[in-house]
């Protein structure tokens, strides 16, 4: 099966500088992130909104819109890692039998052509395998259209940048194998959706975009954390029940007014379970 996450693109070279792009619906953000004396640094971040819509217009129109606004934040990075927007995601789950490795390979290819409601054959995919905490092995399925994937290779070659891999964005934020992952609930506050991805024993056991989550009222955007809190809960029922019982910490990314209205609304509906929440960078929440 082809992979879409972290995929590489050509030749890899140690590089001094990256820049990092997000697209989420018609909003794209940016940051250029230099190695200075073994430590990153940050510089060029920009936002903006983009008049073009990179799954129905030109790609080449597109591109050059993009290299525009980057041009214009004075970006002259061109290697980029790009986070594509988790609603192009889809995903599916099973559990692995007891099987040679050497057998597992197969089991997974006939697993995504049943989970997956399209031909697997139309999607990139990438396969995240984990263990419940008495040792049960799972995998889950992330699948991105291949139309898709082609045409933002199309934009970024109009847009004059070189690609170094494709990620989602919620896996970066909270990376699926490191130890403090293990037992995590993120949730991702974007543009236009809150992204949920549930981290358990090394790989990610589930993985969605909560559409609806945000609208827009006279520009400013506006948290339902009542449909978030739902859809988390319904996620959380849908694991088996080992690996919900293993998840205490739920950890909030987002802009700070946005992140603590969505950790207050969480809460009293959480950590009555033995949830706790987590801030980023600002406070923690811990959910046990």
């Amino acid at each position: 099966m082809n992979s879409v996450l972290n995929r590489p693109w050509g030749q890899r070279r140690k590089l001094s500088s990256l820049l990092g792009l997000v697209l989420d619906g018609s909003r794209l953000d940016g940051v250029v992130v230099r190695l200075q004396n073994g430590s990153l640094q940050a510089e060029h971040d920009f936002s903006t909104a983009l008049s073009l819509d990179p799954l129905t217009n030109d790609a080449e129109l597109v591109g050059r819109e993009i290299l525009n606004h980057i041009e214009a934040a004075g970006v002259r990075e061109r290697h980029c890692v790009v986070a594509l927007p988790l609603k192009w995601a889809l995903a599916a789950h099973t559990k692995l039998p007891e099987l040679p490795e050497a057998d597992v390979d197969n089991f997974l290819q006939i697993e995504a052509e049943r989970g997956f409601p399209c031909d697997v054959a139309t999607l990139r995919v990438s396969i995240s395998r984990y263990m419940g905490p008495s040792g049960e092995p799972y995998a889950t399925f992330v699948g991105v259209p291949s139309a898709h994937v082609e045409r933002l290779e199309q934009i970024l070659h109009a847009a004059r940048l070189k690609p170094v891999s494709l990620t989602l964005a919620t896996a970066v934020l909270q990376p699926p194998g490191a130890e403090s992952s293990n037992g995590v609930l993120a949730l991702s506050i974007g543009n236009s959706s809150v992204g949920l991805q549930i981290t358990c024993g090394g790989g990610v056991a589930s993985l969605r975009a909560l559409e609806g989550a945000l609208e827009t009222e006279g520009g400013e955007r506006i948290l339902n954390g009542e449909l978030v809190a739902r859809e988390a809960r319904i996620t959380l029922g849908q694991l088996p029940a080992e690996v919900r019982d293993a998840v205490k910490r739920i950890r909030i990314f987002g802009a700070h007014p946005l992140s603590q209205q969505l950790a207050a609304e969480l809460r009293p509906r959480f950590e009555p379970a033995g949830l706790s929440k987590s801030f980023p960078a600002t406070r923690r929440m811990n959910l046990a």
